[in-house]
């Protein structure tokens, strides 16, 4: 980001416009986000809802990631099959099964040259028929991680999916057992196929979800559009985080809008107490310094007509556990888009 920043000056300084830069920056700042948010979810201070998982792109998505994770005498090559059916998933849950498969080859391969293949395809009913049930009826995508690392030898691969078993020198030995948890509790199977020196593949079935015709499709990170339309009305920011602030300020004032800022709890409980009645909306954060947001939000209740937009990088849930209150009108996840943020303060003006 820092290279690309300095690109963009450059680009400004020269008296062009850096499009590409601004868009690259923001594209790896909204990965960043997602990788924050997955280790939330790993941490257990949020869940992710199960939902259509379309296991190539989810590949895909990880590629850049994975590719610093592992060796540098190892190549990753992906071989992703296109238009597979989806699966019913949590998509952390995906993720984690290919981390943590990829880890292990990379360890598996150590010092030596050696490449790591994840490869996805569609499995037809009648072609998996070594899965041990009878009568399979639903098709299946199949996830294969395949290295030509040290690989293992029979004994260790009768128990390479205990729970706390471990070849190596770190680690806890729950890889793998966590590996085969999540592939089971999805409904799939995983088959681990392996000799000394010829190294190991691991694949993994899981059966398709049902056809769903009403997906609504997600836009694109690259679809991204500047707001025009005016705002009307008097707003307050409740945000400690300085940058962020102006920047919503400079965006709302130069749409229209007359913008107070206040940088923790007590500068926003002055505010209130000064022109409450003059505002119409508030852009909240859940966590300030000084008096809590919640405080705040209970001063705010004085003015009915006064519309609360709460903020936060925790979800929605989370939130509504920890806050729940009348006088919260809209929510906004961060890291959001200026442009979504105008569009809901404007809807929220003109309730």
């Amino acid at each position: 980001m820092l290279a690309q920043v300095e690109s963009a000056l450059t680009q400004v300084e020269n008296g062009s416009t850096p499009v590409d830069e601004l868009s690259t920056i923001r594209d790896v700042a909204l990965r960043g986000s997602e990788i924050v948010r997955q280790l939330m979810i790993y941490a257990g201070k949020e869940s992710e809802k199960a939902g259509p998982i379309d296991v190539s792109q989810t590949v895909a998505e990880m590629v850049p990631l994975l590719t610093l994770s592992i060796s540098k005498r190892a190549r990753l090559i992906p071989d992703l099959g296109e238009n597979l059916p989806l699966l019913q998933a949590n998509a952390a849950q995906i993720r984690r099964i290919i981390l943590n498969l990829v880890t292990n080859a990379s360890q598996a391969i150590g010092d030596r040259e050696g490449t790591i293949r994840v490869s996805t395809r569609r499995v037809a009913a009648s072609e998996a028929t070594y899965l041990g049930k009878a009568g399979v009826e639903r098709d299946y995508v199949e996830l294969e991680i395949s290295d030509n690392g040290c690989g293992m030898s029979q004994e260790l691969q009768s128990k390479a999916f205990d729970l706390f078993f471990t070849t190596g020198s770190t680690g806890h030995g729950l890889g793998l057992a966590v590996v085969q948890g999540i592939v089971r509790n999805l409904g799939g199977t995983i088959h681990l196929h392996s000799a000394v020196e010829k190294g190991a593949t691991f694949r993994i079935l899981i059966p398709c979800a049902p056809p769903v015709t009403d997906i609504t499709p997600q836009p694109e990170v690259n679809a991204w559009k500047p707001a025009r339309e005016r705002v009307s009305g008097r707003v307050v920011i409740v945000e400690d985080e300085a940058a962020l602030r102006v920047a919503i300020a400079k965006v709302l004032r130069g749409l229209g809008a007359e913008v107070f800022e206040a940088a923790d709890g007590s500068e926003a409980l002055e505010l209130l107490r000064t022109k409450g009645a003059e505002i119409q909306a508030m852009l909240l954060d859940l966590t300030i310094p000084g008096p809590s947001s919640r405080e705040v939000l209970n001063v705010a209740q004085r003015w009915p007509k006064l519309r609360v937009v709460l903020t936060s990088a925790f979800s929605e849930e989370m939130v509504e556990q920890t806050m729940s209150s009348s006088s919260v009108h809209r929510f906004i996840r961060k890291p959001f888009s200026l442009t979504d943020l105008v569009q809901m303060l404007r809807e929220v003006l003109a309730a």
